[in-house]
């Protein structure tokens, strides 16, 4: 999953303004950008120890306490199944502390995955992660991923 494509769409116009003239963005564009690095260096790069500096010890995935370690696990489990893991941010918007981020990501089927074995297919979904952000962290997250439409691609005759 790379943070390539069209990386920001709306939200590298807003982040160019002033650029070069010391202009410090404002928490909005911090949680733009907080998004696009862990998207980018998390999950692309498999940068796992990023998640201490992304998520805050109490970050809830869904309602759930899952902390820094949440994340971790499932950057590794997705990258043990999908090489080559490419993410583009395809629409990212910010208001107050949420900040949300449509993305699609492609990856070649290369280990077991929902219990499908490894079909070397290249599979492509989207998803929407609703990130609330606090103190320069994430706290919570609200995501929705199309992963049965990832799972069709992989069963597909």
């Amino acid at each position: 999953m790379s943070g390539g494509g069209p990386a920001g769409g709306a939200a590298g116009a807003a982040g160019a303004v002033g650029a070069g003239l010391g202009v410090v963005p404002g928490p909005e564009e911090a949680a733009k950008a907080l998004a696009r690095r862990w998207l980018t260096d998390g999950w692309c790069r498999g940068d796992l120890d990023l998640a201490y500096d992304v998520f805050a010890p109490d970050f809830t995935l869904r309602g759930q306490r899952v902390g820094p370690e949440g994340p971790r696990r499932s950057v590794r489990r997705i990258r043990s199944a999908f090489a080559g893991l490419t993410i583009a941010i395809d629409l990212q918007v910010a208001e107050g502390d949420l900040v949300a981020t449509h993305f699609t990501a492609c990856g070649e089927h290369v280990g077991e995955y929902r219990g499908i074995a490894p079909t070397g297919r290249s599979v492509t979904a989207s998803g929407v992660q609703i990130w609330t952000v606090r103190g320069g962290r994430a706290v919570a997250d609200l995501n929705v991923f199309d992963e049965w439409g990832m799972v069709e691609q992989l069963r597909a005759p």
